[in-house]
């Protein structure tokens, strides 16, 4: 590493000592925030760094233990153009004053230890060889062994090509260690600086948990010169390549500035190495309390209205330190699903919610309507909710999954199809909370839990009331006549086994007072997980296939519609017989007996 860290950088990032924002032409001179982050305060332009100043950013003071330093670059192809290899090598380590183009080392970010390997841009581009990745393999290699989180700050990341096909199959080489941290539930966050291309973003793209960038930073697979050759118009959108081009489309999670990187990296390490588990010695089942029955289009109408809470008003006053994560990484960001990472009651648990936004922000949210990207998003996060053992909660209102070209173009069915059949097979506590309107596929996927909660006026129901009432009607007006059948209302739900318990709203329904609709919620959540989070996973499996392998067989709806009719003729038997009796002793029948005797089994 060099001795003089603000003198090599300088060297190389002659900018650093501009007076004016190449940007928006601020004055610099006096900005502490340039002076500490190279950032400028006034426009928040982030200007290029050094690895070595990246570490000063990211690791706490006097922490950080370099590795693998004695690795060197060579020259395996006796490479030369106009200017030999060796001496690029030369004038880079000059200049940067460090051995090759990535540092690698262990250090304390935020408290919490970690494994990382940081890139500079100034040693010839970032660019990937042979001792790079090398360097790179050892210290995912070296955190898999420690089981210590993996940092990769990437900036560059194309093969270099002095070294040619050698240069090439470093990728190969570090995916199979980077895979490894996977498999070993250790946390890998990659950083994406300006410029990040090649095997680092693929590596990011694919293998990364959390993947943050930075500010305007530029980011893309092939040169954009390539990018725009390969488009058949030439023509590409204005913030092609940028970090909010690859949020818009679902590729990393946040964009954050360097000032709140450490704290925010930070926050995540300590999330997914959370190793505290919620304990009570009397744990209690969920007991539903008795409510007063409402009309079901009454409750309809209260799931539906405007100022409900949403998904993300419970998650801020429920969950603390929430991350959120963003996109599927493979096509978008669906903004009617939010995922992330928070505490609830002091542990660590992965949130999916499903948000259909206010009023004025029902067009942004595709009417609560969930896309393909949306379910794909969900499933990421299932993904990693199993990976480190973190509970999954899940928060359903929607309307249902997108009917339109689009969806059905993105792959609609199978996105939902494999969103089930994974939640079913989750090794991780999961709970669900219906909170407004649970409509068919869209809530469904979300609903394969081991409890299910229900809000007091949420619905469940397989179609809107009002294409209930068109398809049995030819008339959507009677809707309301269609409610009722349909069996909707939480109590409905609990009755036919599908909720496990009922979360009080205040009298005139959860927007009333969302503060007290989400303290009821938290603690019916809390007391849920307790219940379930101890199970052995292999009981919790079994347990989850069996709760939804029993809803609408014959060891449920028949057997209660059995027993009812059961009840019916033996009451009707044991009437006649008293009729019998009565006749044959002289006396006159009573009529109203049998009405006491259904008032006495009802109380019973």
């Amino acid at each position: 590493m060099a001795k003089d860290p603000e003198a090599a950088a300088s060297a190389r990032y002659p900018h650093e000592q501009l007076e004016k924002c190449i940007s928006c032409g601020s004055d610099l001179v006096s900005a502490v925030l340039f002076q500490r982050f190279r950032v400028c305060p006034f426009c928040r332009f982030h200007y290029t760094v050094s690895a070595v100043q990246r570490i000063e950013f990211l690791v706490d003071p006097r922490t950080f233990r370099e590795t693998n330093e004695s690795l060197v670059p060579l020259d395996p192809l006796s490479f030369a153009d106009r200017v030999p290899y060796k001496e690029r090598i030369a004038e880079a380590q000059r200049v940067t004053g460090l051995t090759e183009a990535v540092i690698t080392g262990t250090g304390h970010i935020g408290g919490v230890e970690a494994v990382l390997a940081v890139l500079d841009y100034g040693f010839m581009g970032g660019s990937i060889g042979s001792a790079v990745g090398e360097k790179i393999t050892k210290a995912a290699e070296m955190s898999a062994h420690r089981r210590l989180p993996f940092v990769l700050v990437a900036s560059g990341g194309a093969p270099r090509i002095q070294e040619g096909v050698l240069a090439l199959m470093q990728m190969p080489k570090m995916a199979v260690a980077l895979r490894r941290l996977g498999k070993k539930g250790i946390p890998f966050i990659s950083i994406l600086s300006s410029p990040t291309t090649g095997h680092l973003l693929a590596a990011s793209m694919s293998m990364a948990d959390i993947v943050f960038a930075e500010p305007g930073a530029i980011i893309g697979f092939a040169p954009k010169r390539l990018a725009e050759e390969a488009t058949k118009d030439g023509k590409t959108p204005q913030e092609f390549q940028t970090a909010d081009f690859y949020l818009a489309h679902g590729m990393i999670d946040a964009i954050v500035d360097r000032r709140r990187l450490k704290q925010q990296m930070a926050l995540a390490l300590d999330l997914l190495g959370f190793k505290y588990r919620l304990t009570i010695a009397n744990r209690s089942r969920l007991r539903n309390v008795e409510r007063p029955a409402a009309p079901a289009w009454e409750r309809v109408q209260l799931a539906r209205h405007e100022q409900r809470p949403t998904a993300r008003d419970y998650i801020e006053r429920i969950v603390s330190n929430f991350v959120e994560l963003h996109g599927d990484r493979i096509y978008g960001d669906d903004p009617v699903v939010v995922t992330g990472i928070g505490y609830l009651a002091g542990e660590a648990v992965m949130v999916i919610g499903q948000d259909r936004g206010k009023k004025e922000e029902s067009g942004q949210h595709h009417e609560g309507y969930i896309y393909p990207e949306g379910f794909r998003k969900a499933r990421r996060a299932m993904r990693l909710a199993a990976k480190f053992r973190l509970p999954l909660i899940t928060f359903v209102d929607t309307k249902g999954a997108y009917p339109g070209l689009a969806a059905e173009e993105r792959g609609l069915a199978g996105a939902f199809g494999l969103m089930v059949a994974d939640m079913a097979e989750l090794p991780t506590p999961v709970l669900t909370a219906i909170i407004g309107e649970g409509g068919s596929e869209g809530a469904l996927a979300f609903s394969v839990a081991d409890r299910i909660l229900m809000m007091e006026n949420a619905i469940y129901t397989p179609m809107s009331p009002e294409a209930a009432a068109l398809i049995l009607y030819r008339d959507s007006s009677r809707a309301n006549q269609v409610a009722a059948s349909l069996k909707l209302t939480a109590d409905d739900c609990v009755e036919l086994g599908i909720v496990d318990g009922v979360v009080p709203e205040p009298e005139e329904g959860a927007h009333t007072n969302i503060a007290e609709a989400a303290r009821q919620l938290e603690r019916l959540l809390v007391q849920s997980l307790l219940d379930v989070q101890m199970t052995f996973t292999r009981t919790l499996l079994r347990n989850r296939a069996k709760k939804f392998r029993k809803i609408g067989s014959y060891g449920t709806l028949f057997e209660v519609a059995l027993a009812s009719e059961a009840d019916k003729a033996q009451e009707s038997f044991v009437n006649s017989v008293q009729d019998v009796v009565d006749r044959v002793l002289g006396r006159e029948p009573d009529p109203h007996r049998r009405a006491r005797k259904r008032e006495d089994a009802k109380r019973r």
